[in-house]
């Protein structure tokens, strides 16, 4: 039989043991309901939100999923009209399809646009919605160039909206749990890094589409890089210097090099070499981006595969290795919820974000300064390019 010992805590035989339980009773109770009460009004608040979607090619539609758990789409636009359909359609939305980003802007009531688009719409896209006033999250890469980056980020600040780019690796959990282990307490200080992510990008059919042009992709790193290189700034802090080089062509389809290598000095001393081929048959995309790390205190290597992602890490003062596993499901969609809750959030509470466009317009700096470098044959560049602010 069950004992339940309050059952002699009545008000008569014990009133002060009655009366302590009965308040912790209350207390526990007051705090539950003003814990729903705040879960529901931030729910009704971010619900209130109105997004227009900007783009419905491969990832509009999982960017969407995502935008409908804070609030709403409003309307969608792609240049091609069956596909904005059909991306509402899988959304299970009726609202209004456009083919002209200028029209949703300006026939919609919305309080956000969320930009999945092609890279070389992203700055045009924002500072049209910045201009009327609309809070602005926009996918990586930035923008084409630097130039770009910094007339959205003027755009934003000088009409008084949010503008936030998207960089979920740094978010994901086995990436971000590299982050954790640079703690004092673990590995402590990265100091030195690589990733070599030779990959067969062949399955991606990109040349002969706007990702082969770097004037309307952004160069190499847009394709392959991108989201190492915002990893590397979030281990390290800022860029001092890089130096880079351009490898011999192997497919002609791409209008820039498809070999890569690069090597950025950060100002905390930590050295990072991101190495890159497009045309290496023995790795895919997914499996192509381990990084390897030289920590003050150990060290550690992350090895990705299609469905899981390993983690081995290991102090100096150890004699056993440490190994984690990770689902690839399961790594992204965390990510994805930080972002766009935090987008959300930024705009109705005004609560410091993951990230804003700081991330994004150093990421874009970064695989700039390594053309520059590479194109007068590998000498220093130093950072930052350009400040240009309002």
């Amino acid at each position: 039989m069950l004992h339940y010992p309050w059952k002699n805590l009545s008000s008569s035989s014990n009133p002060k043991g009655w009366l302590l339980v009965r308040s912790v009773f209350l207390i526990v109770a007051f705090e539950n309901v003003v814990l729903f009460v705040w879960r529901c009004a931030e729910w009704i608040m971010n619900k209130g939100l109105r997004f227009g979607l900007i783009g419905c090619g491969s990832f509009g539609v999982h960017l969407g999923e995502y935008l409908l758990e804070v609030g709403q789409i409003a309307a969608v636009c792609d240049v091609d009209r069956q596909r904005a359909e059909d991306t509402a359609k899988e959304l299970g939305l009726d609202v209004p399809v456009f083919t002209d980003y200028a029209e949703l802007i300006k026939e919609c009531e919305l309080d956000a646009v969320a930009i999945a688009a092609a890279n070389f719409v992203h700055c045009e896209i924002a500072c049209a919605a910045a201009q009327a006033g609309l809070h602005i999250y926009c996918e990586k890469a930035m923008a084409v160039n630097l130039d770009e980056c910094w007339k959205m980020v003027n755009a934003a600040q000088q009409n008084n909206v949010k503008l936030m780019v998207g960089h979920k690796r740094r978010l994901r959990i086995s990436w971000s749990r590299m982050i954790e282990l640079t703690s004092d307490e673990c590995l402590g200080q990265p100091l030195a890094m690589s990733v070599t992510q030779y990959a067969d990008m062949r399955p991606y059919e990109y040349p002969g589409t706007w990702w082969s042009d770097p004037k309307l992709s952004g160069g190499p790193f847009a394709l392959l890089g991108v989201h190492v290189l915002d990893w590397f700034r979030a281990m390290c802090g800022d860029v001092e210097c890089v130096s880079a080089q351009f490898g011999p062509q192997i497919e002609s389809g791409y209008n820039f090099p498809d070999v890569v290598h690069a090597l950025y000095r950060f100002r905390s001393g930590a050295l990072a070499t991101i190495n890159t081929s497009f045309m290496y048959p023995l790795a895919r995309f997914r499996e192509a981006q381990g990084p390897t790390v030289q920590c003050r205190n150990g060290g550690f290597k992350l090895v990705p595969e299609m469905e899981t992602i390993h983690l081995y890490w290991k102090r100096l003062d150890e004699s056993d290795t440490h190994h984690e596993e990770f689902s690839v499901p399961d790594d992204f969609p965390p990510a994805y919820r930080r972002e766009i809750g935090d987008f959300a959030a930024w705009i109705t509470e005004d609560r410091k974000p993951c990230m804003t466009w700081e991330e994004g317009l150093r990421c874009v700096e970064m695989m700039e300064a390594a053309y520059r470098s590479a194109e007068i044959g590998g000498q220093r560049v130093d950072f930052p390019l350009k400040e240009e602010t309002s």
